[in-house]
């Protein structure tokens, strides 16, 4: 039974992995979901963060949403984004490697402010 964000989100991760894996775009076999600030702090307007696996002591990928964001769906929607950051590679930023396969996966709008498109909620 799922009874923490993190349990859901982590779930999440675990029913995605086949979706990014179709499109060639596999999710690293270590990655963590949390809730939590991003690096700029309470003040800053970023919703989620992707930390580089070398960042974590057992060289896992961390992915932090921020507390505020309560609405499951938009939770997973950010999750996405940042999952496909660890499956591209952070170095590739928010360019023509990560805008292919996040609108593959259904994400829209700005790379580096996505949403979730009727794709991705299908």
């Amino acid at each position: 039974m799922i009874k923490t964000r993190e349990q859901y989100m982590n779930a999440f991760i675990a029913k995605a992995r086949p979706h990014f894996a179709k499109i060639g775009a596999p999710i690293p076999e270590k990655v963590r979901a949390s809730i939590g600030f991003t690096s700029k702090g309470l003040r800053s307007n970023r919703i989620g963060e992707c930390w580089d696996s070398r960042s974590s002591g057992d060289a896992t990928f961390e992915m932090f949403i921020v507390p505020s964001i309560d609405d499951p769906k938009r939770v997973c929607g950010i999750l996405t984004h940042e999952l496909v950051h660890a499956a591209v590679g952070l170095e590739a930023g928010h360019g023509s490697a990560f805008r292919k396969v996040a609108t593959k996966l259904g994400l829209e709008g700005k790379m580096t402010a996505t949403t979730e498109g009727e794709k991705w909620h299908a």
